[in-house]
């Protein structure tokens, strides 16, 4: 019986126009201040408020903060935000008020503005046009220093306090000098979505985020030094990683007060420079530490002086003991201060554990009373779950969960720290398991989904970053692509969500048939011309690479179940040919007898010299050898004395090394794995989260050691939450909306708790004393 689906879609009329200033040219880094005045009649009520900024914005209504957004967006899926605001707004004259900054790091996009406020008989009261009036917020410098890797939040914030207009926010200031703000035009019409590059408008399909005050745990050190200016470079971050001395010719008293909610800490540059014959000025300074990496927007309460600064760094760890953002991930802000009381908060988040407070131009004392972390973060539900009485497999678990939590917000990100990018295959394959397994959410990995398959190439393959605007072809990572449909098919297999299957099944049926044109006679690919990335380790990927055929034969695997969804049995018919005709010739092609093992690659008929985990362990996870071939492979690569031939997988690809040794009845080794790398180099190292390599100071890329910096919060290192979860479990979903499950709990040497959340209920299960005990909502048949 053919399935239906409610199928549901945007049909917002706007009547709101998209805004800017009248500005001529691409802008970058551009702050802008906007503003209506408009009159309500008393007997209005049930006000709405819909608004879309390229980039982000801040709302505010008769001169009270509303809300701020919106998702990053690529601008042929631009999301909108909706708000309530019937508080917010009385009789007679309100006015709306917003700061927008347009980035300008994204191909196709351009500064703009879109907002209308309706009343409960959805009657427009206000709405975005060239009634408004707009002026560029001169309080944020535009000419700042930007990290070019990050996608989301590159350019360092300059603000002036002295510069913001005052009461600007309210229907009482005059803004009779401000621009009359100019609509953006389209090719046919003014009217979204056919105005300006935002083909497609998209209500907010994730909740807001987070917003939680965390204080600092500890003060690290307490220094000054020289107060040098970075002439070179327009870069806080040198300034910032100077190394201090203690405290000789500053002030700063009471540092350890910021930890707390009372007391205060008073800070005040050298005077000793007007003493003629005294050369420089010492700036006072103070790292506090967090205790873990965190997202967060620094938010500072003090009692300033006018001009006084203060440069803010931000670090995921320390180098020998010092702060120092010059090497990489040049993160920094500027606050200048005005007189008095004042707070200051940045107005995008950047994710650090350390965070320095430099000085400068304080010649007289001022005074800090708070240092807050605002904490930012995807509202998840704490649902799924680990615990045993194994501390290092505990310790592992918890560590890998605070990664996906800290690598989510309102996209799924590799690393808040440097990239702040949603890579497609880190989050395909770990991140949205993961989420599944220890959160039970289905929305945010929708959306992923979703950006994702809005954003492919004409080649087939997806864009690597989906937060952003990819137009690099030929740059895409093509397993990452296939890693995409096994992400699809872990997505549906756990919500059942046939609207999502529909609208993405013909890009999977594009990947697949990017990979005809280089399937040989053997049904191998071969040469395939893209990024083949499979990992960051020393692995060869040139003519028929082993590990790139098993991602997909995997991905076949998995496209042929879509397909069977779809009630798609002409493509199923070609999948199946391709996976029999893959399989029967795998073996010979790739297994090298002499080494009893499968080579990285073939090129050319001759076998690479290289072997790796990855080549070995990706055949077994996919099922492309018998279990006798695989016991003997794995004893080779992982019991041997040859092991250390072996090229190491880093921590993104150990989701199928786990996995491959779990599916030949290596659960035991799998374990041990996760102990041995996991909890040697990263638990017992004070981790607090997963690094993206198994070192943090270098890596083996290359095949040989290379010293350079790797995040210490990496979402695609923490397979372990999902592994720990879903695989003690035994767990496999048989029917779409976990409607029925096959379990096989794992019988261990340590008791163990787990919860693995559905959208039907939780399953829970104990093994303890060598007794296991499971339980589930009565709606999921259960089969062992």
């Amino acid at each position: 019986m053919q399935k239906s689906f409610k199928f549901t879609r945007e049909n917002k009329k706007w009547n709101a126009k998209w805004i800017w200033a009248d500005v001529r040219g691409p802008e970058s880094n551009a702050y802008y201040y906007f503003r209506k005045v408009f009159k309500l009649p008393p007997e209005g009520k049930g006000y709405s408020l819909c608004v879309a900024a390229d980039t982000r914005y801040q709302l505010f209504v008769n001169g009270n903060f509303v809300g701020r957004g919106a998702p990053q967006s690529q601008p042929f899926n631009q999301y909108y935000d909706t708000y309530d605001v019937s508080d917010f707004l009385g009789e007679g004259r309100n006015c709306v008020a917003l700061i927008v900054n347009h980035v300008g790091n994204m191909a196709d996009t351009r500064g703009g503005l879109l907002l209308e406020i309706v009343d409960g008989e959805s009657h427009v009261v206000a709405c975005s046009d060239d009634s408004w009036r707009v002026i560029r917020a001169s309080a944020w410098d535009q000419e700042t220093y930007a990290v070019g890797c990050n996608k989301a939040t590159p350019y360092q914030e300059y603000f002036d306090a002295r510069s913001v207009p005052e009461g600007w926010k309210k229907a009482e200031f005059d803004a009779g000098a401000w621009q009359q703000a100019a609509i953006i035009g389209g090719r046919t019409s003014d009217r979204p979505p056919c105005a300006g590059p935002w083909s497609l408008l998209v209500a907010r399909d994730i909740p807001f985020m987070t917003n939680t005050p965390v204080s600092p745990e500890r003060v690290e050190c307490v220094e000054e030094s020289l107060d040098l200016e970075n002439r070179s470079r327009k870069d806080l971050a040198p300034g910032l990683s100077m190394v201090g001395k203690n405290i000789q010719h500053s002030v700063c008293d009471g540092a350890d007060n910021l930890c707390s909610e009372t007391g205060s800490t008073v800070v005040r540059c050298s005077l000793d420079h007007l003493d003629l014959d005294f050369d420089g000025v010492y700036a006072p300074a103070m790292v506090l530490d967090f205790g873990r990496i965190i997202t967060a927007r620094t938010r500072i309460h003090l009692k300033g002086l006018a001009g006084g600064m203060i440069d803010i760094g931000y670090a995921e760890r320390l180098i020998d003991g010092n702060f120092n953002i010059a090497m990489e991930c040049e993160f920094a802000d500027r606050y200048v201060m005005k007189d008095g009381d004042q707070v200051f908060e940045s107005f995008t988040w950047k994710s650090f554990r350390y965070l320095k407070l430099r000085f400068r131009s304080c010649y007289e004392p001022v005074t800090l009373h708070r240092v807050h972390g605002m904490m930012t973060t995807y509202p998840y539900e704490e649902r799924g779950g680990f615990s045993s009485s194994d501390d290092v497999l505990n310790s592992v678990f918890d560590i890998s969960r605070a990664t996906i939590r800290l690598c989510s917000n309102e996209f799924i990100m590799d690393t808040p720290w440097r990239e702040q990018a949603q890579w497609l295959g880190d989050v395909a394959q770990v991140s949205l398991p993961a989420i599944h397994s220890c959160f039970g959410d289905t929305v945010l990995p929708r959306k992923f989904l979703l950006q994702a398959g809005r954003n492919q190439h004409p080649t087939g393959m997806i864009s690597n970053i989906s937060n952003a605007v990819g137009k690099n072809w030929l740059g895409s990572i093509p397993d990452y692509s296939l890693l995409w449909i096994r992400g699809l098919l872990l997505q549906y297999l756990y919500t059942g969500d046939e609207e999502l299957l529909f609208r993405l099944y013909p890009q999977a049926l594009r990947i697949l048939d990017a990979h005809l044109d280089y399937l040989n006679a053997d049904f191998l690919i071969e040469d395939m011309p893209y990024w083949v990335f499979i990992d960051w380790a020393d692995v060869d990927k040139r003519g028929i690479c082993a590990a790139y055929n098993a991602v997909f034969y995997e991905a076949l695997r998995c496209l042929n179940a879509l397909a069977g969804y779809r009630s798609d049995s002409y493509s199923a018919a070609i999948i199946e040919e391709i996976r029999r005709g893959l399989k029967a010739n795998y073996h010979e092609a790739l297994f090298d007898e002499k080494r009893e093992c499968y080579a990285d690659a073939r090129i050319d008929g001759a076998f690479s010299e290289k072997v790796s985990e990855h080549s070995n362990m990706a055949p077994v996870w996919a099922g492309l050898c018998d279990a006798d071939v695989s016991r003997k492979i794995i004893s080779q690569v992982f019991e041997s004395e040859k092991s250390r031939q072996f090229t190491e997988a880093q921590p993104f690809f150990m989701s199928v090394v786990l996995s491959a040794l779990d599916r030949s009845g290596r659960f035991d080794l799998a374990l041990d794995l996760i102990r041995t790398r996991w909890g040697k180099r990263m638990v017992n190292k004070g981790a607090t989260s997963v690094f993206e390599e198994w070192y943090r100071n270098g890596s083996w890329r290359g095949g040989f050691f290379r010293g350079f910096m790797r995040s210490c919060s990496h979402a695609w290192s923490a397979c372990p939450a999902d592994f720990l979860i879903r695989n003690m479990l035994g767990l496999k979903i048989l029917e779409p909306g976990c409607r029925q499950l096959l379990l096989n709990p794992r019988e261990v040497d340590f008791d163990y708790h787990v919860v693995f959340p559905t959208p039907l209920g939780d399953l829970t299960a104990e093994w303890v004393d060598g007794e296991l005990a499971v339980s589930s909502p009565d709606s999921i048949r259960i089969r062992d």
